[in-house]
């Protein structure tokens, strides 16, 4: 009797589990993270009674030396493409012509094995039934999770561009993307199977759609002139692109302007603008900033935002109902974010050389009305109620249900 009464609680307790979903941290870029953020918010308000949610920083949450390492390894990365023009384009088209996704299997299993693996266990001991991914990297090694150990594992990939990349793995069960053209590169060019593919609207964390305030609200808050045009300046979370030199462009101008100069992570480039504070033209204000979680507030805070093709800090910034000036992209998937909030959505303009931005941010100065056009043009495109993070919350549990439905 009582091994049936254990198999019995054994039948019982696994009817009854909830699902365990994983949903993966890692820093290449802070884009992944913003987004992943959004999709567990999601998950966690709409889903949270009925699955185990797990957040995770995948490559920090066991102390793996190797992976560790590969993480800092790849932010270094995005630094370079930064700093280094030319060399994203060129890496990019090296690896479409090493073969495209199998080229990523290959130096993962090789070159970058320890990481691979050590990422994979970590995966492994959190015991998922589902996992999410927002990275090229995180997918791969699910795939592999689900090939050496775990066969009943579901993989639901978002993904945070504007395109899809040759490192994307056409191997994952969804694969979620937030545009049409995306949709079409994916099955023409990566050769996805159509029916793997969703679309959502731009995902959004709940901090920026819940964001209330006036732009002077934004303004007092942060000790932002009133009375002045202001302009924030970024590259990323690193500040290693193009911020520095068009900050000290438009410090020149001899007209009223407030430079907000987001600095990130870099302590160099904030202590260099804390100095430069002290000093500036009479007409001049200079904010230097560090790193924030509230940067979307000082996007609403300001007239233009002047940044690189950063998918998720532009979207935050047209959240917000700011339009941007795109200074520089780095890779072919920031080239995609231009061309789509850009060139196609028309919510602000692309200049790639500093003096000529200084003098669209002059014009605008004088005539700010001619910023009317972008700001239309996001409020028709970009309704927050759209979220897509939730739609992929909706995606996610509808995954669930349906494995359910099949045991």
């Amino acid at each position: 009797m009582s091994d049936k009464i254990q198999k019995l609680e054994k039948f019982l307790e696994e009817k009854n589990k909830k699902p365990r979903v994983l949903v993966t941290y890692i820093e290449s870029g802070m884009g992944h993270i913003m987004s992943a953020t959004a999709i567990a918010n999601k998950l966690k308000e709409k889903y949270g009674n009925e699955l185990e949610i797990i957040e995770e920083h995948i490559m920090k949450c066991d102390n793996n030396k190797k992976q560790i390492k590969f993480e800092k390894f790849m932010s270094g990365q995005v630094k370079i493409t930064n700093k280094v023009k030319g060399y994203g384009a060129f890496m990019f088209w090296l690896l479409e012509k090493l073969g495209q996704q199998r080229s990523l299997e290959l130096i993962h299993k090789t070159i970058f094995k320890k990481a691979t693996d050590g990422t994979i266990e970590a995966m492994r001991k959190r015991n998922p039934d589902v996992v999410i991914s927002t990275h090229h990297f995180i997918t791969l090694c699910a795939i592999e999770l689900k090939k050496r150990y775990m066969p009943n594992l579901t993989i639901i990939t978002y993904d945070p561009d504007n395109n899809v990349h040759c490192w994307w793995d056409n191997r994952s069960e969804i694969f979620i993307t937030n545009n049409e053209i995306a949709v079409k590169e994916a099955i023409e060019k990566r050769k996805f199977k159509p029916e793997a593919l969703k679309k959502v609207f731009f995902t959004a964390r709940d901090s920026v759609v819940n964001a209330e305030g006036t732009k002077e609200d934004f303004r007092k808050k942060y000790g932002i002139p009133l009375d002045k045009f202001a302009v924030i300046v970024a590259d990323g979370a690193y500040a290693s692109a193009n911020a520095k030199k068009y900050t000290l462009e438009l410090m020149k101008t001899d007209l009223p302007l407030t430079i907000v100069m987001l600095a990130g992570k870099n302590e160099k480039v904030l202590n260099y603008f804390k100095k430069k504070a002290k000093k500036t033209k009479s007409n001049i204000t200079l904010m230097p900033m560090g790193f924030t979680d509230k940067a979307h507030e000082l996007y609403g805070a300001c007239d233009v935002f002047i940044t690189k093709g950063g998918p998720n800090a532009i979207l935050d910034s047209l959240y917000m109902g700011t339009p941007v000036l795109a200074n520089f992209y780095a890779q072919n998937m920031e080239k995609a974010t231009i061309n789509l909030f850009v060139n196609i959505m028309g919510c602000g303009v692309a200049i790639y050389n500093k003096k000529k931005a200084r003098k669209q941010v002059e014009e605008w100065i004088k005539n700010p009305q001619l910023l009317d056009v972008y700001k239309d043009n996001i409020k028709k495109q970009l309704d927050k109620n759209q979220n897509g993070s939730s739609q992929i919350a909706d995606i996610i549990m509808e995954e669930i249900e349906k494995k359910e439905k099949a045991v």
